[in-house]
């Protein structure tokens, strides 16, 4: 996760249990060579899943709100933080990122999810695409944040499944909580 590069692809292949890591995207890929993170379906379409709750981050990984996702993208020490670019993530379940879970931090040290930690939580991005996932079990689903300083912008999602997310009783939690500058939601 600290070396990616333009045009790498990372294969996550299916496997009949949920794999149990965190990690943030922090780098930059470009148009004509972006990053992908894609599964590898099963031999019935299943999707790999990367579940959240008891999950560990990468000892090699340093980042901030560890609480708010299992997948992050943007806001890195380690790797170096800049603003994720040409990035895409694909045929994944995401999942496991509710209040009352916990996972083991880079450190080593147990943690439980915020309220509003999400299984696909983006700080920051630019041209990112998010397509054919299913994303489930969170405070909030997707949640896609935005600055005045370092928006947002130029985000795709596309033919994701997104249910099961938010929190009885509160109107701050959703199946999806987005900003951005250019965002199309398309066959979801």
């Amino acid at each position: 996760w600290t070396t990616l590069q333009a045009g790498d692809v990372v294969l996550i292949y299916w496997k009949p249990t949920a794999y149990k890591e965190k990690w943030v995207i922090c780098r930059q890929g470009s148009a004509k060579r972006p990053i992908i993170i894609r599964g590898v379906l099963g031999p019935n379409g299943e999707r790999p899943v990367i579940d959240g709750n008891g999950a560990t981050t990468p000892a090699h990984l340093n980042f901030w709100n560890e609480i708010r996702g299992t997948i992050k993208i943007g806001g890195a020490n380690i790797p170096a933080d800049t603003m994720p670019k040409y990035i895409t993530i694909e045929n994944l379940e995401v999942r496991g990122a509710f209040q009352g879970y916990q996972f083991t931090n880079a450190a080593g040290q147990t943690q439980t999810y915020a309220q509003n930690a999400a299984p696909i939580y983006v700080e920051k991005a630019e041209n990112l695409t998010i397509r054919n996932c299913v994303i489930t079990d969170g405070g909030n689903g997707l949640f896609i944040g935005s600055s005045d300083t370092e928006p947002s912008r130029n985000i795709l999602i596309e033919s994701n499944y997104l249910y099961g997310n938010g929190n009885v009783g509160s109107a701050f939690e959703h199946n999806n909580y987005a900003a951005a500058i250019g965002i199309t939601f398309q066959y979801n």
